[in-house]
């Protein structure tokens, strides 16, 4: 069992003159074939990502329901469960929302996850314990509505 609290992209676009874009990115994160969110790459009003572009997006799960669970005044992270581990189990949808080329020469991605622990030489004081797996996905990838320009879709299977 892995519990999921967060996933970060670090995205890395091509300089070619032609590689930047004006449109929004759109992006779905899947478990074992049931999606788990739909959201913009570029979240709020940042910019768009350019040519010759190296930044970070990340996405931390959220209850539905906004009510957290404490435990002796512990408030771990809200989870998302992967019962089988990450790998083969999360795929994550880049989807090109416009004909603008948006190329991809490289994303690193970060997945967290972690435990609820007690704390040795106590009675209920607990902690989370945070690990990471991190994956690399290095093909040049070509994103756009325009079917002469590049692929519509993009996944990442971690």
């Amino acid at each position: 069992m892995t519990d999921v609290t967060k996933i970060t992209w670090r995205i890395k676009t091509g300089a070619s003159w032609w590689s930047g874009t004006n449109t929004k990115l759109k992006m779905e994160i899947w478990r074992d074939g049931q999606m788990l969110k739909r959201l913009n790459v570029e979240p709020g009003n940042t910019s768009r990502l350019d040519r010759a572009t190296d930044v970070t997006y990340y996405w931390e799960f959220e209850n539905p329901s906004n009510i957290g669970v404490s435990y002796s005044g512990f408030t771990p992270p809200y989870t998302e469960q992967f019962a089988n581990g990450v790998q083969g189990h999360l795929k994550v949808k880049f989807i090109a929302t416009g004909d603008d080329a948006w190329e991809k020469d490289e994303i690193e991605s970060t997945v967290y996850s972690g435990v609820i622990r007690h704390v040795p030489g106590t009675i209920d004081s607990l902690f989370w314990e945070e690990d990471r797996q991190r994956f690399f996905f290095g093909q040049d990838v070509v994103l756009s509505t325009d079917s002469g320009e590049g692929f519509t879709t993009w996944t990442l299977n971690y």
